[in-house]
């Protein structure tokens, strides 16, 4: 039993491409592994991918073209990069 586990294992680590999972994997073997504080801390942050952060531009970009022609109230700077992050 003990066999197919590591086989099933080790074909789920070869056919991985997460950089972040190999990481982790490695962590784990070489002792480092973070505690769970440090994972739950990982996983409460929200990542944008580079097609939601385009599309959070372009409607910034929207805003400011309707806020310059005075159709809608604009938003301080401060508040638009704090929407991109």
């Amino acid at each position: 039993m003990l066999t197919i586990l590591l086989a099933e294992l080790a074909r789920m680590i070869l056919m991985s491409d997460s950089r972040q999972l190999l990481d982790k994997v490695k962590q784990v073997f070489l002792n480092e592994a973070p505690t769970t504080a440090d994972v739950v801390m990982e996983n409460e942050v929200e990542y944008k991918t580079k097609a939601k952060m385009a599309a959070d531009l372009q409607e910034m970009r929207k805003e400011i073209r309707l806020a310059r022609e005075g159709k809608l109230k604009g938003k301080l700077a401060k508040e638009l990069i704090n929407d991109i992050l």
